[in-house]
Order: C-alpha cells, then sequence, then structure tokens
C-alpha cells in the first residue's frame, strides 16, 4: 500500500521495461501506447512549439540531441513540424536500450533528417555540436548522482539550450494515473507508469544543481526543466534580435 510518506522521496526499484530480461512482445507493445499516453499526459508538443520551435529562424540549419527516445513519436512530430514551419531541423534520437533501438528503426528508420542511435546519454560529448537537447520522461530512469553532471553537460554544450519534461513526484499524480491506467492491457505502461511517478521529481530535487536551471511545473503531474536560451523571462531575444514570448517559468535555480 502507497503513503503519502513514500513521495517525499524518490523511488529506486526498476521499472519492468528496463529490465534486460523482459518480454520482448510486452515491450513492444509498451512502445505502441506510448504514443497515446505522450498525447493524453506529457504535453511536450506545446511544450516544444513554445520553446524550441519558436527560437529556430528559416534558413537557418539546427541539431537537436533526444535523450531516450524511446518510441521516437515525439522526435518524428517534432521534424514535422519544423518542416511545415520551414525550418532546417535534424535530430539525433539516442536510446541505451538495442531493443527500443531496433523498435524505432522498424518504424521511423526512413525519416529524413532522423538519425536512430543505441547510445550512452551521459556521453553527450560524442554527440556535440547540437544546438537543442531534449528528453522527455527520461530523467527519472537516471540513479541521482548522475543528474547533476548530465545537466552540467547539457548546459555546457548546448549552443541554444535544452527542454526537459518529466513526471511530478506526487500522490496525486500517482492516484490519477492509477484510475485510468487499465485502459493499457498487455503491456508494462501501467505497472512501470505508477513505478516512474514515484521516481519522478520535485523542484526540491534541483537545489543542488550548479548549472543555472529553470524549473516548472504543469498540468497533468508535469516537471519541466529549461536552460540556456530559455530563461525566466518571457520575453527572449533570437541571434538576430528579433523578439519573441517564451515560457513563463515557476522557479528558478541558478
Amino acid at each position: 500500500m502507497i503513503s503519502f510518506a513514500d513521495f517525499h522521496t524518490r523511488a529506486t526499484e526498476n521499472e519492468r521495461m528496463d529490465l534486460p530480461d523482459c518480454d520482448e512482445a510486452q515491450l513492444y507493445r509498451t512502445l505502441d501506447q506510448f504514443h497515446g499516453i505522450n498525447r493524453l499526459f506529457s504535453q511536450v508538443r506545446g511544450l516544444l512549439a513554445r520553446t524550441i520551435l519558436s527560437d529556430m529562424q528559416p534558413a537557418t540549419p539546427y541539431h537537436l540531441v533526444d535523450l531516450g527516445a524511446g518510441a521516437c513519436d515525439i522526435p518524428v512530430w517534432l521534424l514535422e513540424a519544423a518542416q511545415k514551419r520551414n525550418l532546417d531541423l535534424r535530430i539525433t534520437a539516442i536510446d541505451a536500450d538495442p531493443r527500443v533501438v531496433r523498435y524505432a528503426r522498424e518504424r521511423y528508420g526512413e525519416v529524413p533528417n532522423l538519425t536512430l542511435l543505441e547510445h550512452d546519454a551521459l556521453d553527450l560529448d560524442r554527440l556535440a555540436p547540437f544546438d537543442y537537447l531534449f528528453a522527455n520522461h527520461f530523467l527519472h530512469h537516471l540513479p541521482d548522482d548522475v543528474i547533476p553532471p548530465l545537466l552540467a553537460d547539457a548546459h555546457r554544450l548546448c549552443r541554444r539550450g535544452f527542454v526537459i519534461s518529466d513526471l511530478l513526484r506526487s500522490p496525486w499524480s500517482y492516484l490519477g494515473f492509477s484510475l485510468v491506467a487499465h485502459i493499457y492491457r498487455d503491456s508494462f505502461a501501467r505497472a512501470d507508469g505508477l513505478i516512474s511517478i514515484r521516481k519522478g521529481f520535485r523542484p526540491s530535487d534541483f537545489k543542488d544543481i550548479a548549472a543555472p536551471l529553470h524549473i516548472r511545473t504543469a498540468l497533468p503531474g508535469r516537471i519541466q526543466l529549461l536552460g540556456g536560451c530559455f530563461d525566466l523571462e518571457q520575453h527572449k531575444t533570437r541571434p538576430d534580435g528579433s523578439v519573441y514570448s517564451a515560457l513563463p517559468v515557476a522557479e528558478s535555480l541558478s
């Protein structure tokens, strides 16, 4: 039985899909279901439109790295959205799990401007140079001790900025997802989703991060970390001097 006290600190148990001997058929069904889960719960399309897409300029090439890209539905959507805006974007989508990379290559291996790599997210230097870094539902898979150096590397290597969206650790998020997650059958989505929420974050978890970091929370049960050119000010200046409206951010840690 989960109590409110269980949400004060991050859980450390492994998600089933992260286990090397997990059932591959169930893993693939889970990845299939991520498309709908991301549309319903992650809300990253609007976030990316108001940050990265709004920061880009036509006729300028950009490179984005997607950490733990998983099912790859988000980078594929982002490339389509960039193309509709006449923006020149290429994406390197990485995942450390060869089974997940194989899944993505089977479905999106021919998508233009998308490179799918089996790669360790803690080795960002080998992927540089890049303008943007993005991660969705990835950070909570990592233990506490590797998160500060990863964020420091993101701050050091991003020529423009980074956007990280993850789960807000909250009993209300846990309760809400437990009520709707029964629709995800024959996969790890429900069990792993509940574990993931307990492995998620609160803004106070980042109080000791040395790199400049701006934090906001959003519904449903989101925590978003922004760095680089995405700062506290609502009005941002692009490299060419033009101004655009950026996301308001709830909290700054620097």
